[in-house]
């Protein structure tokens, strides 16, 4: 539909969509330093509301229909009116993640950009961090990218103590495995990934070391 319908692409044959001098409040953001402040200003408006709109009323309600839905309803929560409010507010979020990751980051959008790698990443990110936690969101995006590059500076070093040599290919390859077992491993001993264990964490840590 992008490629075909030009409105959506301003007029572009290409599809391409692209935007020169960006500017917030009249700031060019044009250099690493300014997107990444920029970004994370918006990051920290973003968590901040909603931490907010779980601690409210409306995040009761969303946590009541996601644990059962039938006793939710029960005790006079609306299910439609819940699940489309909570709809709506992670597309909105979606809306500035995928704006920013688009016109901020790679500087232009094209409907390639996007791709199933992209959307497993995210899908890895949400899983490997927590389901039903803002904190693991955190966590997921931080494993996510802190895990390839732990494998392209350790793997082949660790390899090659036992005399096993590993190509980039290979390097890529045992990424998804590592990535694939996690999920695995996470959906069935921690389904609330490492924002659970973090918290267990912190829980032993207040008792240290006298657990009694």
């Amino acid at each position: 539909m992008f490629l075909r319908i030009r409105w959506f692409t301003n007029d572009s044959s290409s599809g391409l969509v692209s935007v020169s001098n960006l500017q917030v409040l009249g700031m060019p953001i044009g250099s690493a330093l300014s997107k990444y402040l920029f970004c994370l200003g918006i990051l920290m408006v973003v968590a901040l509301l909603a931490k907010n709109l779980v601690r409210g009323a409306i995040g009761r309600e969303w946590m009541a229909i996601r644990d059962m839905d039938v006793a939710a309803a029960v005790i006079g929560i609306r299910p439609i009116y819940a699940k489309l409010s909570a709809f709506a507010v992670s597309s909105f979020i979606i809306g500035v993640a995928g704006a920013l990751w688009a016109f901020i980051y790679l500087g232009a959008w094209e409907p390639a950009a996007f791709s199933v790698d992209q959307s497993f990443r995210l899908l890895f990110m949400v899983i490997i961090g927590g389901l039903g936690s803002i904190m693991g969101s955190f966590f997921g995006a931080a494993f996510i990218v802190i895990l390839p590059i732990a494998l392209n500076r350790f793997l082949p070093v660790l390899l090659g103590t036992f005399g096993i040599e590993i190509s980039t290919v290979g390097i890529s390859h045992a990424e998804l495995m590592i990535f694939g077992g996690l999920i695995v491993w996470f959906l069935i001993v921690e389904p609330h990934g490492l924002a659970k264990l973090w918290s267990t964490g912190k829980q032993k840590l207040r008792l240290w070391p006298f657990p009694h």
